[in-house]
């Protein structure tokens, strides 16, 4: 069974010399130091024995070293000089563990890649999952109440389109909101990804959508970029007016040249560009604001006379403002902003962690809503209900836990 001959090949010969370690000694002694100890070298006249256990090796050849030299001269079939040697458990590889110990390590590598394997493959099928689930949009229902008003008031907002089609020409989209049947349609920007590439998208989608209820426009930061020369904050806006805090006029940004708002309103859209219009839901006046300028800096030099006015004159009107960011709200303490707000552009923060809610903004960076940022759903501002759309952009495969959505508002009196 021991062939001498082929005693160099430690590697064979060490399992067999832990099997007489076990047959041999007592089960106290092969649990404390089989593993403790390997073949490091085996020669025709000396084999090597490596000690790489915790305790002293003086501790170890007390123990062992007689036990091991009867195995390895069975194994040999000669006497041979055993000699052991202390190897520092940091030294010590694969090569030089025992059968035990490499069975344990192989077993480990082989879950350790089994666990990779498993957690990929739960993120390929949460992504598609969620991929395939976003090519349908889902609505979501919210109520509010108001004195003003006299009868029901529905009020759909639709944001962050960005291009994106449910059903060809967005038949599945329009389809649906004629059938919930709105009062108001309101298009809070990122409808496109370019109003000068993508404006047929946008004319097309805002002619189907005015022949359902009266409809509204308010570009969002993919418009502005694309239909204005500046960014519209106070510094780039008085520096092309060549305004000041003493001779600005906020009427001099909506009456720019504007093109696209031109087509949208012949499509029969109306855009609002920090202005007010007001229409009549059967008995209950209505004022709709449109926010242009919705960085902070610019919201009160561009928009404070025009918004004021909206919102103390005919104050029994009920009074909606509609805006793409949601900052200004963020930013200040105001005596109101209406009666309700809507809002987009964070895409309900792209992934929603359960419980956590959403992960991330540009803005808000990780876990916006725990520095108060508004992300997504309904808060309340100057005490009235503000609805932060998810949008209904549907190309980012890592949308996680946040179907995009399509609004839908019911204002009633109580």
């Amino acid at each position: 069974m021991y062939n001498s001959e082929n005693f160099e090949k430690t590697e064979i010969y060490q399992g067999q010399i832990k099997e007489l370690f076990k047959e041999f000694g007592t089960d106290e002694l092969y649990n404390t130091w089989a593993d403790t100890f390997d073949i490091f070298k085996a020669g025709e006249k000396q084999v090597v024995v490596s000690y790489h256990g915790v305790e002293s090796i003086k501790v170890f050849k007390k123990k062992c070293k007689k036990l091991i030299f009867t195995c390895v001269n069975l194994i040999a079939g000669k006497r041979l000089k055993v000699k052991i040697v202390k190897q520092s458990v940091q030294k010590v590889t694969t090569k030089t563990l025992s059968p035990k110990a490499k069975k344990n390590i192989k077993a480990l590598n082989f879950f350790i890649i089994g666990m990779v394997f498993v957690c990929v493959a739960t993120a390929i099928v949460l992504v598609l999952g969620n991929y395939i689930g976003n090519r349908n949009f889902r609505e979501t229902f919210y109520t509010t109440s108001s004195i003003k008003v006299n009868n029901s008031v529905r009020v759909i907002q639709l944001s962050d389109l960005h291009n994106a089609s449910y059903g060809k020409d967005n038949s599945e989209l329009i389809k649906r909101v004629k059938e919930l049947n709105p009062d108001i349609i309101l298009c809070t920007g990122d409808m496109v990804n370019s109003a000068t590439d993508d404006a047929e998208f946008a004319v097309s989608l805002a002619k189907k959508l005015s022949e359902i209820a009266p409809a509204y426009y308010i570009y969002g930061n993919n418009e502005v970029e694309t239909v204005y020369d500046v960014l519209l904050n106070e510094k780039d806006l008085d520096e092309k007016f060549g305004f000041d805090s003493t001779n600005r006029d906020e009427s001099a940004l909506r009456n720019l040249k504007d093109p696209f708002e031109e087509k949208l309103e012949a499509a029969g859209i109306k855009v609002l560009k920090n202005e007010k219009d007001t229409i009549k839901v059967k008995n209950t006046n209505v004022d709709i604001f449109g926010v242009l300028t919705s960085n902070p800096s610019s919201f009160w030099s561009y928009s404070g006379k025009s918004f004021a006015e909206y919102i103390y004159e005919e104050s029994d009107n009920l009074k909606i403002t509609a805006v793409h960011e949601p900052f200004v709200f963020e930013e200040f303490d105001y005596d109101s902003f209406g009666d309700l707000m809507v809002c987009g552009h964070t895409h309900g923060g792209v992934i929603r962690v359960p419980i956590l809610g959403p992960l991330f903004t540009k803005e808000g960076g990780l876990f916006p809503e725990r520095s108060g940022k508004f992300v997504y759903g309904r808060y309340s501002a100057a005490g009235r209900p503000l609805i932060v759309s998810g949008g209904l952009e549907n190309s980012n495969i890592f949308r996680m836990n946040n179907q995009p959505e399509l609004v839908v508002i019911d204002i009633n009196k109580f």
